[in-house]
C-alpha cells in the first residue's frame, strides 16, 4: 500500500538513524511513498542493505505509527518538516543528501545564515575570535549556525544570543538529548533565539558516526560557512568539505602556523579558502546590506587584543608580547623576548611550573 509522501520521509528517517547509513540516496527512481508497499527483498536489494539493515526495516516496518510518532513529538512542544512538506528548508534540500526529516524545536528562520564552526579543544584565542564573529553577525540579524559544541561551536552561539540576533544549533543525537550536559543552559538560550534541530527522533543516544552526518546539516542550513580553528583531524574539516560540495562558500580565520590546532583552518586557506583576516570586510561580503548598522560592542571585540599599554616598563612590555595564542612557560616566554637569566620583573616563585 502506498503512504503520503510526508510518512514515507518520517518512516526513511527512522530507519537511517537505526542503520546508520542513507537511504533514499541509495532508492534511485524509485519514489519513497512506494517505500511500505514494495516487498522487504526489492527494498533491501535497492538501497544495498546489509542484514542488520534489512531486519531494522523489517522490525520498523511492523511498529511504525506515523500518528505516535507525531504525537510524541507534540507533546514536548517539538515539530517534524520532512522533505515532502513546503516548509521544508529549500538550502538544505539542494545538498547531495539531504536528511528525510527534521525534528524542530523552536524555528528554522529564513533569512541569510552563516555557519560558524571549528575545535571543540579551541584556543582562548579561537574561543574569542568565534564569539565576536557570532556577535557581530547577530546584531546584523544574520543567522548563526552551529553543533552546539563544546569550543568553537559554543563561543559562536553564545555571540549571536548576546547579541539578540538568530542562532540555530544541530545536533548530532536525539532532539530532545542534550550533549554535551555542560550546555544545557546554552541549549535554552539558543532554542530562545531561534531554534534547535535534528534528524535524529526522541531519544537517540549521541553515537559516534551521527556527528559526521550532522556536519551535512550545518553546512546545507548555511549560505557561508567559517572554519574558526581547526586542527588537521577536526570534525569541522568535514563540514568544510560538505559546504563545498553544496555549493557553499568556505572561508577560514588565519592561525599561527606552529600552532597544532590551527593546522586544519590554515590547511583551507592553502586550498583556496576565503580569508577571514578583517572582520569589516568580512561582513561587508556576507552581511551588506547591514554593515552601517554595526554596533560598538562588536568593533570593540573586533579589535582583537588590546594593545600593550604604553606605560608598561620595556622589559615587561617585552614579555607581555612573548606570550603567544597557547599557554606557554616561563623560559618559553623568557626565550622570545630574549631574557638569559635575569628576573623578568624581579624574584619571583613559580610552583608546579605554570603556564601563562
Amino acid at each position: 500500500m502506498r503512504v503520503e509522501p510526508r510518512v514515507a520521509y518520517l518512516f526513511l528517517s527512522l530507519l537511517q538513524a537505526r542503520i546508520g547509513a542513507s537511504v533514499v540516496s541509495r532508492l534511485g527512481d524509485l519514489d519513497p511513498a512506494d517505500i511500505l508497499a514494495l516487498p522487504v527483498g526489492e527494498i533491501a536489494a535497492r538501497a544495498k542493505l546489509t542484514e542488520k539493515g534489512r531486519r531494522a526495516f523489517e522490525e520498523l516496518k511492523e511498529s511504525f505509527d506515523p500518528a505516535t510518532v507525531l504525537a510524541r513529538l507534540e507533546e514536548k512542544g517539538i515539530w517534524a518538516v520532512t522533505f515532502a512538506d513546503e516548509g521544508y528548508p529549500s538550502a538544505l534540500a539542494e545538498i547531495p543528501d539531504p536528511p528525510p526529516a527534521l525534528f524542530v524545536d523552536g524555528e528554522v528562520l529564513p533569512g541569510p545564515t552563516v555557519a560558524l564552526v571549528g575545535s571543540r579543544k579551541a584556543s582562548a584565542t579561537g574561543i574569542e575570535a568565534a564569539r565576536t564573529l557570532g556577535r557581530a553577525l547577530g546584531e546584523r540579524g544574520v543567522c548563526v549556525a552551529s553543533g552546539l559544541a563544546l569550543g568553537i561551536d559554543a563561543a559562536a552561539h553564545e555571540g549571536a544570543v548576546e547579541a539578540g540576533g538568530p542562532t540555530i544549533g544541530v545536533l548530532g543525537c536525539g532532539i530532545d538529548v542534550v550533549y554535551p550536559r555542560s550546555n544545557r543552559l546554552l541549549f535554552g538560550r539558543v532554542k530562545s533565539g531561534g531554534g534547535i534541530v535534528s534528524e535524529y527522533y526522541l531519544g537517540e543516544a549521541p553515537l559516534q558516526w551521527r556527528f559526521p552526518a550532522r556536519n551535512r546539516i550545518i553546512a546545507g542550513l548555511s549560505d557561508v560557512l567559517v572554519v574558526v580553528e581547526a586542527a588537521e583531524k577536526s570534525g569541522a574539516l568535514i563540514t568544510a568539505r560538505h559546504a563545498l560540495e553544496a555549493g557553499r562558500d568556505v572561508w577560514a580565520v588565519p592561525g599561527p602556523f606552529a600552532f597544532a590546532e590551527c593546522r586544519g583552518s590554515n590547511a583551507l586557506l592553502a586550498d583556496g579558502a576565503g580569508v577571514l583576516w578583517d572582520l569589516d570586510r568580512f561582513l561587508e561580503v556576507v552581511a551588506p546590506e547591514a554593515a552601517s548598522q554595526r554596533l560598538p560592542v562588536a568593533q570593540d571585540a573586533a579589535a582583537g587584543a588590546e594593545p600593550i599599554p604604553a606605560e608598561l616598563p620595556e622589559k615587561e612590555a617585552v614579555a607581555l608580547a612573548g606570550v603567544g595564542f597557547e599557554p606557554a612557560g616561563v623560559d618559553v616566554v623568557a626565550r622570545r623576548g630574549a631574557f638569559v637569566r635575569n628576573p623578568i620583573v624581579g624574584p619571583s616563585r613559580n610552583p608546579g611550573g605554570k603556564q601563562w
